[in-house]
């Protein structure tokens, strides 16, 4: 007849071991998911701004004759543009949007050349 010498089965080294990686993987997963949400949050500031001072550039676009310089605020999004005219029918426009993102503020700044039609 034989006898088993060895149980089957884990150890209590093995459970806590195992216990411990994945532990460790949960909590890194965790962390980048936090990570990930606010890069998302940061670029979802950036295309808003993106968008705002894109739309200033239509209006001076479609305004070319009579644009003129100002600042506004726009869904806690602050936009300042200045229009300067470079001869007859051109028009320089910079646009400045800042914000305050999860990591402090940020400025973002444009820059356009608009031919006017006569």
């Amino acid at each position: 007849m034989r006898t088993q010498s060895a149980m089957v089965g884990y150890t209590l080294v093995e459970v806590i071991v195992a216990l411990l990686v994945f532990t460790l993987g949960a909590l890194s997963l965790a962390a980048s998911s936090a990570l990930v949400a606010q890069t998302m949050a940061t670029n979802s500031l950036r295309e808003r701004a993106e968008r705002i001072a894109s739309s200033r550039i239509a209006i001076a676009r479609s305004q070319c004759g009579i644009a003129t310089s100002g600042r506004e605020t726009v869904q806690q999004i602050e936009s300042a543009w200045s229009v300067a005219r470079s001869g007859p029918s051109q028009v320089s426009i910079t646009e400045s949007v800042s914000y305050i993102a999860p990591r402090g503020a940020r400025t973002e700044t444009y820059r356009a050349a608009i031919w006017c039609r006569k």
